[in-house]
């Protein structure tokens, strides 16, 4: 039985962050519970590395409808670095994965992740203008805030190999800028908006 059957698909299509604390939370009960911290579960080393792999990949996606639906120049330039960054760090990991002789192991969140990509990317395609850079900004913040939350709940406290927990401590850095990138951008198009 996988860990997710018993957590519906409307549940956990909040974002990396959500997707990784459903992972290992219990199925909901009907009585009203007191709100409590999601509960992260650390992963295996091939388990991290696939979901690294799938969220660089998913990022990739996102730049790529960025660059092409764009408007505002700042918006072209934020998808071009994501696209250009994103990528380097793929490579990145996958010499480090070579050499550590991992394989990359797929499980129902990393589908889910994917899935959910799919969706708002397709949303995204769906818009054009000032609408779709202000809709493809506001999911660059969102996206790198779960990123963020993933590596310190998940993808650092998981990491078993030295290597591995090292290229994820250096991800986080470049991560919080991208989310400061996005974030001027986003500031940016409202301030033209209200003008």
């Amino acid at each position: 039985m996988s860990r997710l059957d018993s957590i519906s698909r409307a549940t956990c299509g909040l974002g990396l962050a959500a997707l990784l604390a459903c992972g290992s939370s219990p199925a909901p009960t009907p009585r009203p519970t007191p709100a409590r911290a999601p509960r992260y579960e650390r992963v295996s080393d091939a388990n991290t590395v696939a979901l690294l792999l799938a969220t660089n990949n998913v990022e990739l996606a996102y730049a790529r409808v960025g660059a092409s639906r764009g408007v505002h120049r700042d918006v072209k330039a934020l998808a071009k670095r994501m696209s250009t960054e994103h990528t380097l760090l793929n490579e990145t990991l996958s010499k480090l994965v070579a050499r550590l002789d991992i394989a990359p192991r797929d499980d129902e969140v990393v589908r889910l992740l994917r899935e959910q990509s799919n969706a708002r990317r397709d949303s995204l395609r769906a818009l054009s203008g000032r609408e779709f850079d202000s809709a493809y900004v506001a999911n660059e913040v969102r996206y790198h805030e779960e990123v963020l939350t993933a590596i310190d709940k998940v993808f650092l406290p998981s990491a078993q190999r030295a290597a591995l927990r090292e290229y994820v401590t250096n991800l986080r850095p470049v991560i919080s800028t991208h989310l400061t990138h996005a974030e001027r951008v986003q500031a940016t198009l409202a301030a033209l908006a209200e003008k």
